[in-house]
C-alpha cells in the first residue's frame, strides 16, 4: 500500500502555453496526456523511476482549438477520450505514427515574463526547447452543441458519459462510437459520473449568475439507460456547486466534491450509497476556496481530491481518515491550484494539472 504521507515530488512536466486543465494516465502504462485552456494536447513517457531530469515530451495531440475540460483513457490504452469547450468529444490512438513535428520552447510564456520584469532584476530562466511529434484524432464522437464540461469513463472502457453547459447527457456506446441515451437536466451538466455497470448516472448541476440573472444547482440521480431520474439530492446539497463525481470500483461508493469557490474549507468530498443518495460520511478538512477534482485510488481503499488551495488530500475510504496531503505549503488559491488529478494504474504514481502550465508528478513509495 502506498505511504501517501511521503510523497516526493518526482518531476515537473513543463508546458506554461496556458493553465493545465485535464490529466490522465494512458491504460496500465507510465504514459501521461494532458490538456490546456486553450485546447492544447501533449503526451509524455515517464521513467520507471523518479530522479533525473523532467522528461521532454514526446506527442502534440492536435484537434481541440477551446479548453480541454476532461480526459480518461481506456483500461487498454489504446484509446483516449477528450471533452472540449470546442463541443467536441474526440477519441484518439496515441500510437499512431505522427503525421509532423513542431518545435516548441516549453517554458515560452516565464521567459517572456521574466523578460518584461528584467528592469526590476527578474532572471530570465533557460529555455526548455523540444522537438515533438504531432498526431490527429482518430475519431470525433457528435451530438454536443455547447461546451463539454463533464466527462466519465467506466472501469472497463465500454461506458462513456458526457455533460454540457446547455444541460445535454450523452451515454455512449465506445465500441461503436454513438449516443445509446440522450437526456437533460436543468443545469449545465458539469460533474458527471457513470455506475460501472452503466445502470446509473451521476450529475451535478449548476448555472452561474454571469450566465443566468438567477443561481442554480443541483444533484441528480439518473436511469443510464432509460434517461429518466431517479433521485433527486438537490435539497440535501442545496446551493452547492459539486465540480466532481465517481463511483468507487466495484460500484458500492459514490463520492460528490464540492467545488466553485465555497466560503472558507467547505470544498468537501462527500461519500454517498448509490441508488438511494444516502449520505454516508463528509471527508475533512475540505478545500479552501472549492474543490476542483476527485478520483478513487486504484486499491478501491483510498480517495484523492484537489482544490483551489493547491493540495492533493488522501482519505482512508473506510474510516474517513486523512492519510495524506500532497502538495500543503506551494502556494495559495489563484496562484497556482490543481484544476484535475489522476493516479497510475499500478497506484504508485499521482498527476496533478496545476494552473502555472506544468504536471506536478508525484511518486508514491511503498
Amino acid at each position: 500500500m502506498p505511504d501517501f504521507a511521503k510523497a516526493s515530488l518526482a518531476w515537473t512536466l513543463t508546458w506554461d502555453a496556458d493553465w493545465m486543465t485535464a490529466v490522465t494516465f494512458v491504460g496500465a502504462s507510465r504514459t501521461v496526456v494532458a490538456g490546456n485552456n486553450l485546447g492544447g494536447m501533449m503526451l509524455w513517457e515517464l521513467p520507471e523511476k523518479p530522479g533525473g531530469d523532467a522528461p521532454k515530451p514526446k506527442l502534440i495531440l492536435d484537434g481541440h482549438t477551446n479548453c480541454v475540460s476532461r480526459l480518461a483513457s481506456s483500461p487498454d490504452g489504446k484509446a483516449v477520450y477528450s471533452a472540449s469547450y470546442d463541443h467536441a468529444v474526440k477519441v484518439w490512438d496515441v500510437a499512431a505514427k505522427p503525421t509532423g513535428e513542431r518545435n516548441l520552447v516549453l517554458n515560452a510564456r516565464a521567459i517572456a515574463s521574466a523578460e518584461a520584469r528584467k528592469r526590476n532584476g527578474a532572471k530570465v530562466p533557460p529555455a526548455l526547447p523540444a522537438t515533438v511529434g504531432v498526431i490527429g484524432p482518430a475519431k470525433t464522437l457528435t451530438g454536443h452543441d455547447e461546451w463539454v464540461v463533464g466527462l466519465d469513463l467506466t472501469r472497463d472502457g465500454k461506458g462513456l458519459l458526457t455533460g454540457d453547459d446547455a444541460g445535454k447527457v450523452i451515454r455512449w456506446d465506445t465500441a461503436t462510437g454513438t449516443s445509446a441515451k440522450v437526456w437533460n437536466c436543468t443545469g449545465w451538466a458539469y460533474g458527471v459520473a457513470l455506475s460501472p455497470d452503466q445502470s446509473e448516472a451521476c450529475v451535478g448541476e449548476r448555472r452561474p449568475l454571469i450566465f443566468d440573472s438567477a443561481r442554480q444547482a443541483g444533484l441528480k440521480l439518473w436511469d443510464a439507460k432509460t434517461g429518466e431520474m431517479k433521485k433527486d439530492l438537490s435539497a440535501a446539497f442545496k446551493g452547492q456547486h459539486i465540480a466532481a463525481c465517481a463511483y468507487s470500483r466495484d460500484g458500492k461508493l459514490l463520492a460528490v466534491g464540492r467545488g466553485g469557490e465555497a466560503d472558507g474549507t467547505n470544498g468537501t468530498v462527500t461519500l454517498l450509497e448509490p441508488g438511494t443518495g444516502k449520505k454516508i460520511r463528509a471527508l475533512a478538512p475540505g478545500h479552501l476556496s472549492g474543490l476542483t477534482d476527485l478520483t478513487f485510488h486504484p486499491d478501491g481503499q483510498h480517495i484523492a481530491s484537489s482544490g483551489r488551495d493547491t493540495v492533493v488530500r488522501v482519505w482512508e475510504v473506510a474510516t474517513g481518515k486523512l492519510v495524506g496531503e500532497i502538495g500543503k505549503g506551494r502556494g495559495g488559491q489563484f496562484k497556482d491550484w490543481i484544476h484535475a488529478i489522476a493516479f497510475s494504474a499500478d497506484g504508485r504514481w499521482l498527476l496533478a494539472a496545476d494552473m502555472i502550465g506544468a504536471v506536478q508528478v508525484w511518486h508514491l513509495p511503498g
